[in-house]
């Protein structure tokens, strides 16, 4: 009877993850929430375009919409049902008013 070498087990080598293969993970901004009168702004998802800042807004039956602030001239603008943008214009109400200065006192 002939017996058969053992072969001893070769441990198992685990490949660690290289940190470079990983995709960069791009982390949503928070959603921070206020209230200026009938409109909700998401306050955490300011963009510049255009030498603007656009954020998302909800209306006062909860339609988004873009809200846009153009601080050097001190106007404001949305977009309509369409989600074609409106006229620049200047804050007339309080709350108006408010929103532009807020924004406009974040260093950007």
């Amino acid at each position: 009877m002939q017996t058969k070498p053992v072969q001893a087990k070769k441990p198992v080598v685990k490949a660690k993850p290289v940190e470079a293969a990983k995709p960069k993970q791009t982390l949503a901004k928070s959603a921070d929430w206020r209230t200026y009168g009938p409109l909700q702004v998401d306050w955490g998802n300011w963009q510049t375009m255009g030498g603007s800042q656009v954020v998302p807004t909800l209306n006062a039956q909860g339609q988004a919409l873009y809200l846009a602030v153009n601080c050097s001239a001190k106007k404001i603008n949305a977009t309509g049902a369409d989600g074609s943008w409106k006229t620049w214009e200047a804050p007339k109400n309080r709350f108006e008013k408010d929103l532009v200065k807020d924004r406009c006192q974040v260093k950007v």
